[in-house]
């Protein structure tokens, strides 16, 4: 990971710049200046960089894809907070949430309820509610459970939301364990080759108290070939005919979700989106022409983009604090996050590569093991990274630290959490303000 080019055109925001005194600034903010005035550990998110993806995913599936025919929300498990909802909104996307909380942060920005769809496997009685009385758009059905209290609920409340049935299509995917949730042992989604899935839309079209408005698959993330949607669009085609068949019934809405990946230190030219779109026309039309003959319509295509909206927006600035070299070679560099902010190193496995912020352009000499602050040995942000001879106290960066970093942070070690920027040109915004262990207290009760 030695090449700073690199890192620099293909892993940074759009607006990262190196000054003539060889300082890397965002969006024309010097980054050693945003740590002296808000401290680290630091993440901060780049404003054009999220706009620019928004604005990728339009353009691409509107060259294969009528305006109408196509919907992008974006999947705000990756990041979300009130500033990053507004954006979302503003560029047109709808938002894919999944839980009360992020529901709540929506509201609290003002995003429109309409192009909200509510996600997830286990959603409480009062999160069901709460999304019936704010009006979201969708609900996603994952269990019988689910469709059973969602049914009971809306009877309570004289309403028929419209619901998609999330089908768990038995598709494989060519990515870490933890990120496949489309094959057949998936906890997600009702499994379609046991019948269940077919059972439960039969259910709810006889009852009619929710309306079934289309159908939903994910088959997992950081993917990179075309052929997993591919998939499930063909699985989720092909159930809506059966059931065409039998009740007239014809899905206008049909997702094969998200998880597009992004190019990573170890694994660069991830497929440009232009590929995804044009695939997924070309699926549709084929099964459309084989099923039907082209006499039924094409259901609006529905896309859940998160990580590739937000990963290459955010970066996490860390402060050296130590440097050890053991007997064994390993020369381990210390900053002053870790595991508590990012766990995804020691979750699964998840590869980073590092940059120093001050002299960027110094070709790297000695290889660090950059490891955080907390008592776990597996506290490891980067097994493996040349850098330029480093110094304690000198801040280090780590690109693509804008999805699934913050969303999983945790007080370990009762360790505060960090503060969150988001910059434009002229403009910087604090989108978390930094925890104090006046806040960690606050949650405790002392008699």
């Amino acid at each position: 990971m030695s090449s700073s080019l690199v890192s620099l055109t293909t892993l940074l925001p759009d607006t990262a710049a190196v000054s003539t005194d060889d300082v890397l600034h965002i969006a024309g903010h010097a980054l050693p200046a945003l740590a002296e005035q808000y401290g680290t550990p630091l993440y901060i998110f780049d404003r054009a960089t999220i706009v620019h993806a928004c604005q990728r995913y339009f353009q691409a599936f509107e060259r294969y894809y009528q305006a109408s025919a196509v919907r992008i929300l974006y999947a705000s498990k990756a990041y979300l907070s009130p500033l990053v909802a507004r954006i979302i909104a503003e560029q047109g996307m709808g938002l894919d949430i999944v839980s009360g909380g992020e529901l709540t942060v929506a509201q609290r920005a003002g995003f429109p309820m309409e192009r909200i769809s509510f996600h997830g496997n286990n959603k409480s009685t009062a999160e069901l509610k709460l999304a019936l009385q704010l009006g979201v758009g969708r609900i996603i059905l994952d269990n019988w459970s689910e469709l059973e209290r969602l049914t009971h609920l809306a009877d309570e409340l004289g309403q028929r939301p419209a619901v998609l049935l999330r089908v768990a299509p038995g598709v494989e995917t060519d990515t870490h364990r933890y990120l496949q949730t489309g094959h057949a042992a998936s906890k997600f989604g009702f499994p379609l080759q046991n019948g269940e899935a077919k059972t439960a839309i039969l259910r709810i079209l006889g009852e009619g108290k929710l309306h079934l408005v289309g159908l939903h698959a994910h088959s997992g993330t950081m993917l990179r070939e075309t052929r997993p949607y591919e998939e499930c669009l063909v699985h989720l085609l092909s159930l809506a005919k059966a059931i065409y068949d039998e009740t007239q019934w014809w899905p206008e809405e049909v997702s094969p979700g998200g998880g597009w990946g992004i190019d990573t230190p170890d694994q660069l030219g991830t497929p440009g989106l232009d590929q995804l779109a044009q695939a997924l026309q070309h699926q549709m039309q084929v099964m459309l022409a084989s099923i039907s003959n082209g006499t039924l319509p094409a259901p609006t295509l529905i896309l859940e983009p998160g990580r590739s909206i937000v990963a290459r927006a955010g970066v996490a600035l860390y402060r050296i604090g130590a440097l050890k070299a053991t007997p064994a070679g390993t020369t381990y560099l210390f900053v002053d996050g870790g595991m508590a902010d990012n766990i995804r190193p020691a979750l699964y496995h998840a590869l980073y590569t590092a940059l120093p912020v001050e002299h960027i352009s110094v070709p790297g000499s000695v290889d660090y093991c950059v490891s955080g602050r907390y008592c776990e040995s597996g506290d490891m942000l980067i097994d493996n990274v040349r850098l330029p001879a480093m110094r304690e106290g000198e801040l280090l960066l780590l690109p693509l630290a804008g999805a699934y970093c913050l969303p999983m942070a945790s007080n370990y070690n009762l360790v505060p959490r960090p503060g969150v920027l988001l910059v434009e040109e002229g403009r910087v915004q604090v989108m978390e303000r930094r925890e104090t262990y006046d806040d960690i207290l606050a949650r405790y009760q002392e008699s």
